[in-house]
């Protein structure tokens, strides 16, 4: 590259602007960027994708419904459930968030492995006990561990809220999830490592027997397997279906114009020779009918391709 030469008027203007101070001398200006620093919370891990999420939160808004339904007439009560987050955490974050008693049912989520839970406060479950055993269902002020005969309730209760969420989880894939037990500590229970990854999927109650929450917790594996699974099944039932449109595509149907009908004795239609006319109940103009099948499917009118009759279709029916 060439050296530039400065003609002297523009080495006076330089040397003008550094004794005013507009031109640094011996000094590199640089524009710095505060640089934003992410932490990363290795407890509360975020690795189920966005549009994975997203078709959760949708399936999950049908199971608040669903739920809030199948409440309402279990228990004879005005119930109503809502969606109102999805979080992930390690199973150890999960269990040690909570700080009063809760009520958890132990779920398995076959035909997938692992083991998942469906967590309720206990106040809100001894007020659905109190209703199902004919009370008013009110939260008591002093909350307790439930007794062998509440859980049995709570137990029945809950069975019904999984068939719903099974119901509602159709179109990602059939389960067979089931309750295995009924447990009041959920600290010391331990139905996955601590370190793995769960979704948890909070609802909130509220209607005739007061506020509470209901906790869906399920390893983002088995997740993971319910959607590659619901994924490959779609792929297949699509293949399914193009193969299906191929062999209609290739039906032979028996197609019939007809140019008119009439009505005849049987004494005429044994007398009928060759010559003679059979007057027909359409008119010249009148469009003809197309029949696919017996079936009425066009009208058009009768033509010809070259050397071939043909029917130019006029209607679709």
């Amino acid at each position: 590259m060439a050296n530039a030469i400065l003609k002297n008027e523009e080495v006076e203007a330089l040397l003008a602007a550094i004794e005013t101070g507009q031109v640094l001398v011996g000094q590199k200006v640089e524009t710095k960027k505060d640089k934003k620093i992410q932490h990363y919370d290795f407890r509360r891990p975020d690795r189920f994708p966005r549009e994975q999420k997203r078709r959760l939160q949708k399936i999950s808004e049908e199971v608040a419904k669903a739920m809030g339904i199948s409440l309402s007439r279990y228990l004879s009560a005005s119930i109503v459930v809502e969606l109102i987050a999805i979080e992930e955490f390690s199973y150890e974050v999960f269990v040690t968030s909570f700080t009063d008693i809760m009520c958890t049912g132990v779920l398995s989520l076959k035909p997938f492995n692992g083991l998942g839970c469906l967590t309720l406060d206990v106040g809100y479950c001894l007020a659905m006990v109190d209703r199902g055993l004919g009370g008013p269902g009110r939260i008591p002020q002093k909350i307790r561990p439930l007794t062998m005969i509440e859980e049995a309730v709570v137990n029945a209760v809950l069975l019904s809220v999984v068939e719903e969420v099974k119901i509602c989880w159709l179109k990602i894939a059939h389960l067979d999830w089931k309750i295995e037990k009924i447990e009041s500590d959920i600290k010391s229970l331990q139905i996955a490592p601590s370190t793995e990854v769960m979704i948890s999927i909070n609802f909130a109650t509220s209607g005739d027997l007061g506020n509470g929450t209901i906790i869906l917790c399920i390893p983002v594996t088995t997740l993971e397997m319910m959607m590659i699974k619901s994924k490959t099944e779609k792929v297949g039932r699509q293949e399914e279906i193009a193969l299906v449109k191929n062999v209609l595509n290739n039906v032979e149907l028996t197609t019939t114009v007809v140019l008119g009908t009439t009505n005849l004795s049987l004494n005429e239609l044994i007398n009928l020779k060759e010559g003679d006319v059979v007057r027909l109940d359409n008119k010249v103009n009148d469009l003809l009918k197309l029949e696919i099948e017996e079936k009425v499917k066009s009208y058009g009118k009768p033509g010809m391709v070259r050397k071939n009759l043909a029917f130019q279709v006029s209607s679709m029916i």
